[in-house]
């Protein structure tokens, strides 16, 4: 069976001098090539651990004779923009995901892909992504991150902003809760574990792909 990324090489004999310029081996140009699109980044604890989980990734692939290449189009947090302006671009960057991994998959083709993702608009953004593209694929999951002090959520709070708000509990009562779920061990373990526990569109669709 002849390989898509070889067919591209004939194709394209320019491709061979820029992947090498990349750090590429020559080795790794005749091996089979996998694209590891995940939307690891800076923005938020769902996505800021992926880089990770894309090494052992790459690590599995190495150990079944191909290459693994990292692609990257991250994804913002609904939790940091919730009541801001900044809400108006959450589902557009659901589409803006899909459309990176199809430009990603089809500009240099590859010959299979893993989609590593974890949040709302991520794990839909990668799944649309990964049905457009016509290769083997697989999707892993980030996992999800702990509860802080008290088993704290994030949804709780927002809980007790919107009591201060609305003028039920006092500054005092609602500073000692922030302060309690920011402590600087419990910020590192968040930014370690993964998405936050909303039952939202990332869940759904996680729980989609593990019963299809």
């Amino acid at each position: 069976m002849q390989l898509k990324s070889q067919e591209m090489r004939k194709l394209a004999p320019e491709l061979d001098p820029l992947r090498l310029g990349t750090g590429w081996t020559k080795e790794d140009l005749g091996k089979v090539q996998v694209m590891v699109e995940s939307t690891y980044g800076d923005s938020h604890p769902g996505s800021g651990h992926l880089n990770v989980l894309v090494e052992e990734v790459r690590k599995g692939i190495a150990e079944e004779g191909g290459f693994g290449a990292r692609y990257y189009c991250t994804d913002i947090c609904d939790g940091e923009s919730q009541g801001t302006d900044g809400i108006n671009y959450s589902l557009a960057s659901r589409e803006m995901i899909a459309n990176m991994i199809e430009i990603h998959a089809n500009a240099t083709p590859f010959d299979a892909g893993v989609y590593l993702s974890s949040c709302d608009k991520g794990v839909p953004g990668n799944l649309m992504g990964l049905a457009r593209v016509n290769i083997p694929s697989v999707f892993v999951p980030g996992g999800t991150m702990n509860a802080g002090p008290e088993m704290l959520t994030l949804e709780q709070l927002g809980m007790y902003s919107a009591k201060f708000e609305r003028g039920e509990i006092d500054e005092e009562i609602q500073s000692l809760q922030f302060r309690r779920n920011s402590d600087e061990h419990v910020v590192e373990r968040e930014r370690s574990i993964n998405r936050c526990t909303a039952f939202g569109e990332n869940h759904r669709s996680r729980l989609e792909t593990e019963l299809c």
